[in-house]
């Protein structure tokens, strides 16, 4: 067990023209969380307020950006300078140039549009162009085209007869033509409005020959393809020419946007500003003396102790936490933290959580073959070279931890693939060997083929019976370093009442202990086992501390009132308190026994996944039935049965380790740093 590393509160006081260089620094080095204290107004000057970058440059970056499909940083790269005069000048023409083809691509696509809507509307002309040949003007005409249910058509064609030229139109919808003489269009009108006629726009080219206007607009369509591949090959040479130069500017926008913005939050006084935050102990000698170098000594930098910090005595911040860990533990910070974070002082349960969650995964996931594809997972998850895996690079760490643990125990249930025979001749051969040595011998090692059998059968009752019994081994441990853990951290803030007299604290831990220790002795000696009345005065008081400890503390150390409302409700409260304690801690332990109900199950899902295969044999194509049967129910395995099983470890740690001790949460250290790809 370790505890956060020791933090320090800096206040940096700098020359404004040193400011740019500093807040660079502070970027680059990543060793600083800014802290705003609140301004006093006779701090405030105008040399605080500086522009922003021009907002409407970054936007023709992002959207050159967007049309090339370029990714834009999102934040500076660590040898990033301001932007300059000189980089909006090269890179204005730059996204003038690239506006340029794409508002030709969109006027080719508007055009496209276009076209294919007018084909759309004149296709249904074409059928009509033999009866209207040889006209050069339709001036004469009265056209009309709309809607008109088919059996209003023929009581419109037997009523207009040969005054009108009526013809339905292709494309469905109950669409027709209507064209008549100018001299009898109203009538033409009046029976088409008592026959339900719902108009539509005739099309311009209809004043043309119709197969003419489609003829021309399906030649300027075919053209398109080819100014659109012509459009299309420029994109991608824009994109290999200025994409490096787009995506500099634009960080260099965001160097400057940032630097703005916090020189706008910070204290100044005269021609000097003063950037605070949080560093910590044990980089602040070379934190100091980075920025002396930098600066030619032109710095002053006061180190205060955490509780000097005038934002921790008011309560606006807490003391962010650091952790430092090896690769190991490091890979599950991120569990930690995503239940929150320790505070500042308190224990780091890291290491343990990395520990216990990586032996609780491999006793409910032992398999060698499936380790290692989890194993080969976390491989490409940690390639920055494979996109596929981008974003889930943060489980590349546990991945592969998980994965080897799982390769361990596969051993041990000699499981590969869920085949149980391939490692039986090895394993009876290492043990057939260690068994004829003093070590064999000191242990009771017998040759086997299977080291840990997890299949139910009368002979392996009895090493079943022992697995259960270490999982739930593993849980009075785990729940035991919980109540420490909780027990040190109120130890360390001084609340007594927390550490002493509650459930969670040295009277739980106790009654917890004590009651285990019943239950190995029944265990263990059987029907000579005595329950005495030492055991039940053992077990009754530290009950009663947890029900009236805290009472008792208050009346000794003279708080008042003793009981915080009445006699009753503090006599039902220690009622509560105890059936509280009593069911949390049984089925806090008797949780564990998921552990090897899974891993049982594992077995169990192995075993029925190579019986199908091997059932399939003797049918046709049996062989390759097979593969894939066990090829899919491997793939079921992993993807299911994994995470589940992950779900169930996270849940442990959650609910049976976590919550002794997560009472109070802190905050988690967050340093003010730029990306460090270049």
């Amino acid at each position: 067990m370790i505890r956060p590393e020791k933090m320090k509160y800096a206040e940096i006081t700098v020359l404004e023209r040193d400011l740019e260089n500093v807040i660079k620094f502070l970027g680059r080095t990543g060793e600083l969380q800014l802290s705003y204290p609140l301004k006093e107004r006779n701090h405030i000057t105008k040399k605080n307020e500086r522009t922003l970058p021009a907002e409407d440059t970054i936007d023709k970056i992002k959207n050159c950006a967007r049309y090339l499909g370029i990714e834009l940083p999102s934040e500076p790269f660590l040898d990033t300078e301001c932007v300059t005069e000189a980089d909006n000048t090269a890179i204005l023409p730059v996204c003038e140039t690239i506006n340029t083809l794409e508002m030709e691509a969109y006027n080719l696509n508007l055009e496209k549009g276009r076209i294919e809507s007018q084909l759309t509307a004149l296709s249904g002309f074409e059928n009509i162009a033999d009866s209207l040949s040889g006209s050069d003007s339709f001036s004469f005409l009265n056209l009309k085209i709309g809607r008109l249910d088919p059996e209003k058509r023929e009581k419109l064609v037997e009523k207009m007869g040969e005054r009108a030229l009526i013809v339905p139109l292709s494309g469905g919808e109950n669409k027709v033509f209507v064209a008549s003489a100018k001299k009898e269009r109203f009538g033409l009108e009046s029976e088409l409005k008592e026959q339900d006629f719902v108009p539509a726009q005739i099309p311009d080219e209809l004043s043309a020959a119709p197969s003419s206007a489609i003829h021309q607009l399906k030649v300027r369509l075919d053209e398109l393809p080819a100014m659109f591949c012509d459009i299309d090959t420029k994109k991608t040479s824009y994109r290999e020419v200025f994409g490096v130069l787009l995506q500099k500017c634009y960080a260099s926008h965001l160097m400057s946007k940032i630097i703005a913005e916090i020189k706008s939050k910070l204290v100044s006084t005269g021609a000097a500003y003063i950037i605070s935050g949080w560093v910590s102990a044990r980089t602040i000698l070379g934190f100091v003396t980075g920025l002396e170098k930098l600066t030619d000594g032109r710095v002053a930098v006061l180190c205060l102790e955490p509780w000097e910090a005038q934002c921790v005595r008011d309560g606006r911040e807490k003391i962010p936490v650091r952790l430092k860990h090896g690769r190991f533990s490091r890979a599950f910070e991120p569990l930690v933290f995503s239940y929150g974070a320790p505070l500042y002082g308190a224990i780091d349960p890291t290491p343990i959580t990395a520990f216990f969650f990586t032996l609780l995964f491999a006793i409910m996931f032992g398999d060698v073959g499936q380790g290692f594809i989890l194993f080969l997972l976390g491989v490409f998850a940690g390639n920055r070279k494979i996109g596929l895996f981008k974003n889930y690079r943060h489980f590349a760490a546990p991945l592969k931890v998980i994965g080897c643990a799982s390769m361990i125990t596969g051993l041990l249930y000699g499981s590969v693939f869920s085949n149980e025979e391939l490692l039986h001749a090895p394993t009876e051969f290492v043990t057939g060997v260690l068994s004829r040595t003093d070590f064999g011998r000191l242990f009771h090692i017998e040759q086997t083929g299977v080291i840990l059998n997890l299949m139910p059968h009368p002979d392996n009752m009895g090493k079943i019976f022992a697995f259960f019994g270490c999982t739930l081994a593993a849980g009075v441990v785990l729940n035991s370093i919980g109540l420490i853990i909780n027990i040190m951290n109120k130890a360390a803030l001084r609340d007594w009442e927390k550490a002493l007299f509650s459930r969670n604290g040295s009277a739980g831990l106790v009654f917890f202990w004590y009651a285990i220790s019943i239950a190995v002795r029944a265990i263990l000696f059987g029907d000579k086992f005595c329950f005495s009345m030492i055991d039940t005065i053992a077990l009754i008081i530290p009950v009663l501390l947890i029900a009236a400890g805290p009472a008792v503390l208050r009346f000794f150390t003279g708080k008042r009132p003793v009981f915080e409302e009445s006699l009753f409700a503090a006599f039902m409260e220690g009622i509560v308190e105890i059936l509280e304690t009593l069911s949390g801690y049984i089925s806090n332990t008797v949780s564990f026994l998921r552990v090897g109900a899974f891993a049982l199950s594992h077995a169990v899902l192995s075993f029925i996944v190579w019986t199908m295969a091997e059932k399939t044999a003797e049918a046709s194509f049996g062989t390759l039935w097979g593969i894939i049967i066990i090829l899919f129910g491997n793939l079921i395995i992993i993807l299911l049965e994994g995470m589940i099983v992950a779900i169930q470890v996270t849940r442990l740690q959650y609910y049976e380790f976590f919550s002794k001790f997560f009472t109070s949460t802190g905050v988690k250290f967050t340093p003010f740093r730029f990306q460090r790809k270049s």
